[in-house]
């Protein structure tokens, strides 16, 4: 399919309006992202009230649905209570080709420019510790993958195939290799498998929601912290990377024992090229170029063979 899903026919927010007992219309689109189309849609009249309509790139496979993992992942942070969207409906009929679930509308916006960086930070490692304490049921299991430690975003293979082509990639691997070898025992947790601070909405620099639950997993609770940091030192933003371990240590009384490993599969992830990113940095206003990326990217991986 296209990058972006068409908008939804009047045919098919005639539709959800049924499902949702009001009338539905069209607002606007959601620009940016890797995963799938947001749309909003207003939900009644005189104001009505906003909903997002999510659709995933998915095709239909006997892969994990994007879909039923955020609608289940949604209703269990709901249960324990974090600032989260809440989910409404999920498509099981096939109203629309891709997989597609109604979500509340949590009024904020990304915050990638803090006042106070180590507060911001604070804020992201207590919100991530909130997570790793969701408690799947027996019967989510096929909802939630358990990771093993050599998975990151892609398999193997894939994560491979990836690294031959960039510069540093093979020395990247085989340091990574290394220290796969020493790996301390970690009792896993449920992870979001997507927590950075892009995946987070603020309101007066106030966190009031985690957003984008479709990729939730069983593992290592370092995955999640190695990954936002990485965001961070990306950004520009390094003593709060500093900052955000530290707390989550403290706050969770987790050593995080296997934190360098989990560092260096999260430099993989945007192999081969990290301007996949890009676009989706532009589209929440951070001005930086291609080369930039790549230069910055550069030295994360260099300081980290270091």
């Amino acid at each position: 399919m296209d990058r972006y899903a068409p908008l939804p026919t009047d045919e098919q927010l005639n539709a959800i309006g049924s499902e949702l007992g009001r009338a539905t219309r069209f607002e606007r689109r959601i620009i940016g992202g890797l995963g799938g189309t947001v749309d909003v849609l207003i939900v009644g009249t005189d104001p009505g009230e906003r909903v997002v309509l999510k659709r995933y790139w998915l095709p239909e496979s006997e892969e994990i649905s994007p879909a039923e993992s955020e609608f289940r992942a949604l209703a269990l942070a709901a249960d324990r209570g974090i600032s989260a969207p809440s989910p409404i409906w999920i498509d099981r009929v096939g109203l629309f080709p891709e997989r597609a679930i109604v979500i509340s509308y949590v009024e904020g916006a990304v915050l990638l420019d803090p006042t106070d960086p180590n507060d911001w930070a604070s804020q992201l490692a207590d919100a991530l510790i909130e997570i790793h304490l969701i408690q799947p049921a027996s019967t989510d299991r096929d909802l939630f993958p358990v990771l093993a430690h050599t998975h990151g975003h892609q398999s193997e293979t894939e994560t491979l195939a990836a690294l031959r082509r960039h510069p540093l990639g093979m020395e990247l691997w085989a340091r990574r290799e290394e220290i796969l070898a020493s790996l301390e025992p970690e009792a896993p947790v449920y992870v979001h498998h997507d927590f950075w601070p892009g995946n987070t909405l603020w309101l007066d620099e106030k966190l009031v929601a985690v957003i984008d639950w479709e990729g939730g997993a069983i593992a290592d609770p370092a995955l999640d912290v190695a990954y936002c940091a990485l965001d961070m030192q990306l950004l520009g933003l390094s003593e709060a990377a500093e900052v955000f371990v530290e707390v989550y240590r403290q706050h969770s009384a987790r050593s995080l024992e296997n934190l360098r490993y989990w560092e260096l599969l999260a430099l993989c992830r945007p192999m081969p090229d990290i301007a996949i990113w890009v676009p989706g940095w532009h589209a929440m206003g951070i001005e930086i170029s291609v080369d930039e990326a790549r230069r910055q990217h550069a030295a994360l991986i260099a300081a980290a063979l270091e």
